[in-house]
């Protein structure tokens, strides 16, 4: 894959709970197919370590990624608070350089490496760093995943605004259902408006397919239908085109 600038994408989100980890793992699924793909999730909080309830174990499962859940993460939390808070609760704390340098090394090890962010942008991680604060550090093309309902318009603009004032380069924005799905013409008239007040491009929706410990137990089923609901519902071009995969394939 030679000739990338920077050979990542930065998964963010407008909130928590929005839909990041399945996107992430439908992503790895989708690009697999064009290079090898690594995953890394910096940092979880509100679970314990090993937890098949993480973002973590759900990343790794979903995705189908080689070696050990624990190898997708470098920092879990037992309290459900933000990262430096919930590091605080148990005497501990991120040092936010080590961080920087292990993403650092990750992309180094892969042709492609996946990062999924913790809640949204402006998650403390320490005392002085912020999730976003990663993101420029790392400097990677990102993507922004929101939910489809009421209130995401406004979630999903201020986030496109904010990256791009770091001079982060926004390659899309794709909505994620929730268990109890907006109507569909209140996805379109939020489409429309996305793109319209914020000049980005809505990639695809996405509909809500249960990828829990309780409720998904094949695991291989649930990726071969994932894969497929992705490439149907998502507009990969812009991601490749972004990445700079069709130019790296000719």
């Amino acid at each position: 894959m030679a000739g990338w600038q920077r050979n990542g994408l930065f998964v963010t989100g407008t909130d928590t709970d929005v839909g990041k980890t399945q996107v992430t793992a439908g992503l790895a699924l989708a690009l697999r197919e064009h290079c090898s793909v690594g995953l890394w999730k910096p940092v979880q909080s509100g679970v314990e370590p090993g937890s098949p309830y993480s973002d973590s174990y759900r990343l790794w499962a979903g995705s189908g990624a080689d070696g050990a859940e624990s190898d997708l993460v470098d920092g879990t939390f037992s309290w459900p608070l933000a990262p430096w808070m919930a590091a605080r609760r148990v005497g501990s704390e991120i040092v936010y350089d080590e961080l920087v340098q292990i993403g650092e090394r990750r992309l180094a090890e892969h042709d492609l490496l996946l990062v999924e962010g913790a809640g949204g942008l402006a998650v403390p991680l320490t005392a002085e760093r912020m999730v976003i604060d990663l993101m420029v550090d790392l400097q990677l093309p990102t993507l922004v995943v929101a939910r489809t309902g009421l209130g995401t318009v406004n979630h999903t603009l201020l986030t496109v605004e904010a990256l791009r004032r770091r001079k982060l380069d926004v390659l899309g924005v794709i909505l994620n259902d929730v268990p109890k799905p907006a109507d569909a013409q209140m996805i379109a008239e939020n489409v429309e408006m996305i793109e319209r007040f914020g000049d980005v491009q809505v990639l695809g929706v996405l509909p809500w397919l249960a990828a829990d410990a309780e409720e998904r137990r094949d695991w291989a089923a649930w990726r071969e239908q994932w894969k497929q609901i992705f490439l149907q519902r998502i507009n990969m071009e812009p991601i490749m085109d972004g990445l700079n995969m069709r130019r790296n394939e000719r």
